[in-house]
């Protein structure tokens, strides 16, 4: 009897165990995400368990999730440029103004960032039934 066996239709593989039962081969990876990345696969987490699996085991969550903490940065560079024009420093000498006021704007635009990217449902942009059944 073969100790591994590959399944197509799922893409998994499977190793012999000593019940003579077949187990799927799980490699543990270490996920490198950024802040928000992190807290999009906490939110994620918790908001869908079974897909969130689903991915983990096909090695998509990374993927996923550095793609969301690289959109989170974008948007933040974007609208800090934005409020900066909008809102511009009053004493360009001072510097202990210049940084509560960029802590300030970096926290209200942090905070429309976590509404409108990191806290929403990404895997219904997902299509599960190409990545489990590779459609």
């Amino acid at each position: 009897m073969r100790k591994e066996k590959f399944n197509e239709n799922n893409g998994l593989s499977y190793e012999l165990g000593e019940d003579s039962m077949y187990y799927p081969t799980i490699e543990i990876m270490e996920l490198k995400v950024g802040k928000y990345g992190k807290l999009a696969m906490e939110h994620m987490r918790e908001l869908n368990q079974i897909d969130y699996n689903s991915l983990g085991i096909r090695g998509k969550l990374p993927e996923i999730f550095n793609d969301i903490d690289n959109k989170v940065y974008e948007m933040i560079d974007r609208l800090m440029e934005k409020k900066l024009k909008e809102e511009p420093i009053q004493d360009e000498w001072n510097v202990l103004e210049i940084e509560r006021h960029k802590k300030m704007l970096h926290r209200e635009v942090e905070e429309i960032v976590l509404k409108e990217i990191v806290y929403k449902d990404h895997f219904k942009d997902i299509d599960m039934e190409e990545i489990i059944f590779g459609e």
